[in-house]
């Protein structure tokens, strides 16, 4: 009854009051996580050989009270398992993101399906991933799979961009901060985290060259890795000039 309506339930009363909108985020980030959850699980190594373990459960490991299965784990298992996952999250986010074109505020009637009803939202997504998986292969895969590459660049440039704007906010308080009161601290804890995070990142780059290349190929992975540092280097050096200052 508390994931079906608005109003919070006895074992909810102990916690402290948010306001709709806030709640709403934390539950939509939780079944982000649970899909996301569910795709690593299916691309781990090895989980399809444990599920043949099961008696039953897949083709070929045997029969429960006589009754012969017809599952073919290796069809919801790997990238194309993890595909039909991203497809069904989409689909789940998309279909919300229509409902609540135009909304401004939670009094308008629709905010109701966005802050409430989470029992039928969670059924809706299942429902939305079940459905996914009796897609026929065919040219799905290879669609989904530009999909994904367009989608994770942009999502990583977006993210990209929020770092650099938190990095360089941070960066401008704590300056203010040293200007105003005087104090050398400041600059110095500045000056610490600069250097943790460029150590963190060498490092970063030393474990990717020792796990993502290899001395007698790998040629791509180390253009690449090579590019990044290359640029980092350059970015390094230009914010530090005076005309960029």
């Amino acid at each position: 009854s508390c994931l079906c309506g608005s109003a919070p339930c006895l074992l909810c009363g102990c916690c402290p009051s948010a306001k709709n909108s806030t709640v709403s985020r934390l539950l939509f980030t939780f079944f982000l996580f649970l899909g996301t959850l569910v795709s690593i699980i299916m691309i781990i190594p090895g989980v399809e050989k444990e599920l043949h373990k099961l008696a039953g459960f897949c083709e070929g490991s045997g029969s429960v009270l006589g009754v012969q299965t017809h599952i073919d784990c290796g069809s919801f298992l790997g990238h194309k398992a993890v595909y039909r996952m991203g497809f069904a999250m989409a689909a789940f986010f998309f279909l919300f993101a229509v409902i609540m074109v135009c909304v401004r505020s939670s009094k308008d009637p629709r905010a109701a399906v966005q802050n409430g009803f989470w029992f039928f939202k969670f059924l809706v997504l299942v429902g939305i991933t079940v459905g996914a998986f009796y897609i026929p292969d065919g040219a799905f895969s290879t669609v989904w799979f530009y999909f994904g590459v367009v989608g994770s660049f942009l999502f990583i440039l977006i993210q990209l961009v929020l770092l650099i704007d938190f990095a360089h906010s941070w960066s401008q308080l704590w300056l203010r901060n040293a200007g105003e009161s005087s104090a050398k601290g400041w600059y110095a804890a500045l000056c610490i985290v600069t250097f943790i995070f460029y150590a963190t990142s060498i490092a970063a780059i030393v474990l990717l060259y020792v796990y993502y290349t290899k001395p007698e190929g790998c040629t791509e992975g180390k253009v690449l890795i090579s590019i990044n540092l290359i640029l980092c280097l350059i970015v390094s050096a230009v914010s530090i000039l005076p005309k960029i200052q």
